[in-house]
């Protein structure tokens, strides 16, 4: 576990450095304000639309439940396909692969460090704005505590089989492709 750590740390660093400097603070409050103003009307809309169909009578719980469904396969359909593009370019397509396995570490260790890179890379935007959705089904159907503690322990597993899926899926298809025609191809199957 401490060589995986030590094979993310210079991604931690580079967070940790990122945020120094007055000019990289207001770039970083501006794009914070511009997410969390959309953030906001994500949660805004979410809430009004839930109120609305539960104000349906006999089938607006069943619209509400429905609806969740099709909100969370859209969030895994996102997940895996975003996930795709950055197992291949994390696992295969990187400029310091051959440095990094010239490092005396077991080769398991390095695919799983950047699997967690890839995992980060590919959900922290789902991560963060399936949070005012759920948020917002938790006020309108009056949920308790425990519906908020499940949603928590919830949607990172959802991300971590995405990203599972779409790495097996990945490294499936370059055995049999070059990587960079398989990147090619997943490029012109998002367009």
């Amino acid at each position: 576990m401490s060589q995986i750590i030590t094979l993310l740390m210079p991604r931690i660093r580079s967070f940790r450095n990122n945020r120094r400097g007055s000019r990289r603070r207001v770039k970083t409050g501006l794009f914070a304000a511009a997410g969390g103003v959309l953030w906001a009307g994500i949660f805004a809309i979410s809430l009004r639309v839930l109120f609305y169909i539960k104000g349906i009578e006999d089938i607006g719980d069943l619209l509400a439940f429905k609806l969740l469904s099709m909100v969370l396969l859209t969030f895994f359909s996102l997940l895996i396909f975003s996930s795709l593009l950055t197992s291949l370019s994390k696992l295969f397509l990187s400029k310091d692969l051959n440095l990094v396995h010239a490092l005396p570490i077991a080769g398991e260790k390095v695919f799983m460090a950047r699997w967690i890179e890839s995992t980060v890379d590919s959900s922290w935007m789902v991560l963060v704005y399936s949070v005012p959705i759920l948020i917002s089904y938790g006020i309108a159907f009056r949920a308790g505590l425990f519906y908020y503690a499940t949603m928590a322990f919830s949607i990172l597993p959802l991300c971590i089989v995405a990203s599972g899926i779409s790495a097996i899926a990945v490294t499936a298809v370059v055995m049999i492709l070059p990587a960079g025609r398989v990147r090619s191809i997943f490029v012109f199957l998002g367009i």
